[in-house]
């Protein structure tokens, strides 16, 4: 079946990956290589529930300040997420593409309520026909039956639905779905890819 909607991943994706650069800014001070960081990050955010908007900022950084050693506050760790989420043009160029064919244009992200500063600031809400954030949906993508949910939210069906992700396990828990998945590598072989499927001509 023809893809009809693409649902795209935010950090990492349609922007620089903001957590994981901000955390690095954050831990002049740590001995912990940048993908140890991340992973305790994202940890932090499961464990503490931020990242589904059932726990605090300061519980996800208490949590992560008692694992690492990055300095500073809670504050400073929102500001330089932030300020490191460079959203990527092409990206907007692409969407732009989507949607001028007649494809529906989703925002997917295991993001917490940083993500809402992030679109008000760039206005990322005229590019997208839904937006999508764990914090609001109170579910993240390591449950799979997040992705039944947003294909009902946005009512279409998953045989015509794609999802891009530069995480693979979240794209294998889509494909197990029923979506098409594509991991996102970098902007020439995602176009290629999407080629491949029919989504570009």
């Amino acid at each position: 079946m023809a893809i009809k909607t693409v649902i795209f991943d935010f950090d990492g994706v349609i922007a620089e990956p903001g957590f994981r650069l901000g955390l690095a800014q954050m831990s002049s001070a740590s001995d912990l290589p940048v993908e140890e960081l991340a992973r305790q990050g994202m940890r932090a955010l499961l464990k503490s529930g931020y990242v589904t908007g059932q726990g605090s900022e300061v519980a996800f950084w208490d949590l992560l300040t008692a694992s690492t050693e990055i300095e500073g506050d809670a504050a400073q760790l929102r500001e330089a997420i932030i300020s490191q989420s460079e959203i990527r043009q092409p990206m907007l160029k692409l969407i732009e593409v989507l949607r001028n064919s007649g494809i529906t244009v989703a925002l997917l992200s295991d993001h917490t309520d940083w993500l809402d500063q992030i679109i008000s600031q760039h206005q990322l809400d005229v590019h997208f026909d839904y937006l999508f954030n764990s914090y609001h949906l109170h579910q993240c993508k390591r449950d799979s039956l997040l992705f039944d949910r947003v294909v009902g939210l946005v009512k279409t069906v998953a045989e015509q639905t794609l999802f891009i992700d530069d995480n693979p396990n979240n794209v294998e828990r889509a494909t197990s779905r029923g979506l098409s998945g594509i991991v996102y590598q970098d902007h020439p072989k995602l176009l290629t890819a999407m080629a491949g499927l029919g989504v570009l001509t």
